[in-house]
């Protein structure tokens, strides 16, 4: 064993290193690296950096620490593989142990966890159904008095809307008033206009001819109408310039319609005696007792 501590040795001292520069170099104590040239590996810290610490002086002066090594297998410690494999190990199984009662320790204390989660759930739960309690009150609180507020605007509001209706009332009332004096006062009108009927006044006669004036309060659609009663007559109309003529037979009529700005109308009847003539249903009397005039002549002149 000795022998790898010499070449070592003989190796640094042909570098030229001291033990003060090779710790400098490789990083290794002092104390160890003259164990490793004595042979001393009972004072270094295991198995396991005895090689180590060989193979890193070695490769540090120039030599190949596996070579060397693998040179001298037979002094080389041979348990500091197993020790070092059993310090692994020994690591796994402890770390494993410590995890393994990390997790004991979790599932044994998850009842526990759960139990104190649940107690924090309900106690929340019952928080939020006061806290909505609460509100709910309060809302109702706020809700009563808004109703208040609107039963009391609707009151009001009902009050004024029954002045209102009152007051429509009394308008509709004066006006249903006012409507019925403008009616009569109309009706009272149109009796005096119909009081004051159109006025049919001779002006002149003769056996063939008679002329008439008229006046008072003629309608705005006028109508001549020539009828034969037990017997035929040819006659005419002429308003104003426009004439209509014809053979009138027995329960017939020839008529004319104009408006109350006609001025005149000529009427020619051939047969008298079996001829009517009405002006706004007014009977018109004319020369019929003559046997000798059978045809006739009336004017009329609108004043």
């Amino acid at each position: 064993m000795n022998e790898i501590g010499d070449r070592l040795k003989e190796a640094r001292k042909a570098k030229g290193y001291s033990l003060d520069d090779l710790q400098q170099k490789t990083k290794i104590q002092k104390r160890y690296l003259i164990a490793v040239e004595e042979g001393n590996f009972d004072i270094l810290p295991g198995d396991f950096y005895a090689r180590a610490f060989i193979k890193q002086y070695a490769d540090s002066v120039g030599l190949n620490g596996e070579d060397l090594m693998n040179e001298h297998m037979d002094v080389l410690p041979e348990t500091s593989k197993k020790n070092y494999s059993k310090s692994i190990q020994k690591t796994q199984t402890r770390k494993k142990a410590k995890d393994s009662g990390f997790v004991a320790t979790i599932k044994d204390s998850f009842p526990t966890i759960l139990i104190v989660v649940l107690v924090i759930a309900i106690i929340f739960a019952i928080y939020l159904a006061v806290t909505a309690g609460d509100n709910t009150s309060l809302d109702s609180f706020i809700n009563e008095d808004e109703s208040s507020e609107v039963i009391e605007v609707d009151n009001n509001e009902e009050a004024a809307s029954n002045q209102d209706e009152a007051a429509d009332d009394q308008e509709t009332a004066e006006e249903q008033t006012d409507d019925k004096e403008t009616a009569d006062e109309e009706k009272a009108g149109e009796n005096a206009a119909e009081n004051q009927e159109q006025v049919l006044t001779e002006v002149s006669s003769t056996e063939t001819a008679t002329t008439y004036t008229v006046s008072g309060a003629l309608p705005l659609e006028q109508t001549i109408v020539l009828r034969a009663e037990g017997g035929q007559s040819w006659s005419s109309i002429n308003v104003d310039g426009e004439t209509s003529a014809g053979l009138i037979v027995d329960g017939e009529t020839l008529s004319a319609q104009f408006d109350d700005t006609v001025n005149r109308i000529d009427i020619v009847i051939g047969n008298a005696s079996v001829t009517d003539i009405t002006l706004n249903d007014q009977q018109v009397p004319y020369n019929t007792s003559g046997t000798e005039a059978v045809r006739q002549e009336v004017t009329i002149e609108f004043e």
